[in-house]
């Protein structure tokens, strides 16, 4: 079989820790209250504990999270309905 260029995996494994690299400061903000660098998904700064807003997150309005539930229950029960119905027609 073919020998592995040492010098060639090296420059491949540069490479990759590079693009790596990239891939996370795109992701870094600066933290209002010291500075620091911090990922923008965090919720809380890890050097000076300064609570952080992420990046694109927004809450979800009250009234829709309430009809969500609502939604999730009635899907729920329906779905227990429906085992129930089949178990009590198939034992038969």
């Amino acid at each position: 079989m073919g020998k592995k260029d040492p010098e060639r995996e090296e420059q491949k494994a540069q490479e990759r820790a590079q693009k790596r690299r990239a891939q996370i400061e795109k992701h870094l903000v600066e933290c209002p209250h010291c500075g620091e660098k911090v990922l923008d998904h965090m919720t809380k700064c890890p050097k000076c504990g300064g609570v952080l807003v992420p990046r694109g997150y927004t809450p979800m309005d009250p009234k829709t999270e309430r009809t969500l539930k609502i939604v999730g229950w009635v899907i729920g029960i329906a779905a227990v309905i429906v085992f129930i119905v089949l178990t009590i027609v198939y034992n038969q």
